[in-house]
């Protein structure tokens, strides 16, 4: 695949400032919203701001980027490589890479639960996570599976891989656009305890993006390792 994409670095720093001004008005807007929500307890308004906002983010953001190609008159599959042509292989590889790293990812979260307690402090899940575990309402189960298994790895990829990976090693820094990439995935999940899993994760689709040129496998690898650590919250898994 030809990694040399014909965007600009102006239409490039507009998308960037694009999605940095939806995460800033959202996230004040869900702050008034938590804070002049009438009548409901504090936890459920918590986490509807929350789920509401993001998917606002994630929408918003496929909108952004639509309008990204749309300046740089650049089709999806000239950008991303979502083509047709192979899909069914990339989306098996996807499956595949999903499947062998959540064994992978597990580990290394138990890992830094224990490293967490050996420094005295307190593993806490993802917010999203937490509300699985601690509500049995259909509602927030259904909000949580949209956000995560369909909405957040499109987006996530799109930005993370399609736009960020690969404008880093157009510009000339291919270490700092693998390694950057998948420590900011980590840093943007704001939980100690999901650090390491989500680096590791993000090299291998990193990787996987890297060695077949198409968003596709990424897309499906992070769909179902998501889809996989729902059921597997929901069910009660070790470590949930």
């Amino acid at each position: 695949m030809q990694w040399d994409k014909p965007w600009t670095a102006e239409s490039l720093l507009r998308l960037l400032l694009r999605l940095f001004l939806l995460l800033g008005i959202t996230g004040l807007l869900a702050v008034a919203v938590e804070q002049y929500w009438p009548d409901s307890e504090p936890e459920g308004r918590r986490f509807w701001t929350s789920a509401v906002s993001g998917i606002i983010v994630q929408l918003g953001g496929l909108v952004l980027i639509a309008l990204f190609l749309r300046e740089n008159a650049l089709s999806w599959e000239a950008a991303f490589g979502l083509r047709r042509a192979g899909a069914t292989r990339h989306l098996a590889l996807g499956v595949a890479t999903a499947a062998v790293v959540f064994g992978l990812a597990l580990g290394l979260m138990l890992l830094s639960q224990w490293l967490m307690r050996e420094v005295h402090l307190t593993p806490q899940p993802q917010r999203a996570i937490e509300a699985l575990q601690t509500s049995p309402d259909p509602a927030r189960r259904w909000a949580v599976a949209v956000t995560a298994i369909l909405l957040a790895p499109v987006f996530e990829e799109l930005v993370f891989r399609g736009v960020l990976l690969v404008s880093l090693r157009q510009a000339g820094y291919p270490r700092l656009a693998f390694w950057g990439t998948a420590v900011f995935f980590g840093l943007t999940h704001m939980n100690l305890m999901t650090f390491l899993p989500l680096v590791m994760y993000a090299a291998v689709l990193n990787v996987l993006y890297l060695r077949t040129g198409s968003l596709i496998g990424p897309i499906t690898a992070h769909a179902v390792f998501n889809a996989t650590n729902f059921f597997w919250v929901v069910l009660g898994g070790p470590g949930s």
